[in-house]
């Protein structure tokens, strides 16, 4: 059960730091390529945009986690504190059809980049790959909801480490 608590607090913060490292690690390589051997990765530039998309897909669900979502609140600051967690947890609803749409968008996208076999310029990777992520962050994030709503409605603090 370790490994599971492990994964529930750190699986976003594990995909973003591998993401950081190959956009580092290929970034610093191709300035090496370029300006010292006269001859740059073509692929690099190609690796670093899919890792920039996706690193931001999967902070939507770490920031949804960690309750530091962007909220314009000056109207309902303004209210009693029972208002209040009323309104967040309609907002929370209001999310979880969001994403819902979105994951539907997101394998409908996804299908019909597998369909017609569209691949990525330098990689020749099939693009549906990179939809089907972009969708499993969004599924990410309805789980992420829910279980922002369970500790709000059970009142539970996450400790901080």
């Amino acid at each position: 059960m370790s490994f599971v608590k492990w994964l529930d607090k750190n699986f976003e913060y594990f995909c973003l730091a591998v993401f950081l490292v190959i956009m580092t690690v290929l970034s610093f390589t191709n300035v090496i390529m370029r300006y010292f051997f006269h001859n740059a990765l073509s692929w690099s530039d190609e690796v670093c945009c899919y890792c920039l998309a996706l690193s931001a897909f999967f902070c939507l669900s770490c920031s949804i986690r960690h309750h530091s979502t962007i909220r314009v609140d000056t109207v309902t600051s303004m209210l009693p504190q029972n208002i209040q967690k009323w309104i967040n947890h309609i907002c929370n609803v209001i999310m979880i059809v969001f994403m819902v749409l979105c994951v539907k968008g997101g394998i409908d996208v996804a299908a019909n980049a597998a369909k017609v076999n569209q691949k990525s310029p330098a990689l020749q990777v099939p693009v549906a790959w990179f939809y089907y992520i972009m969708t499993f962050c969004f599924v990410l994030s309805i789980v992420r909801l829910i279980q922002v709503i369970i500790q709000d409605v059970k009142g539970i603090k996450e400790e901080e480490e």
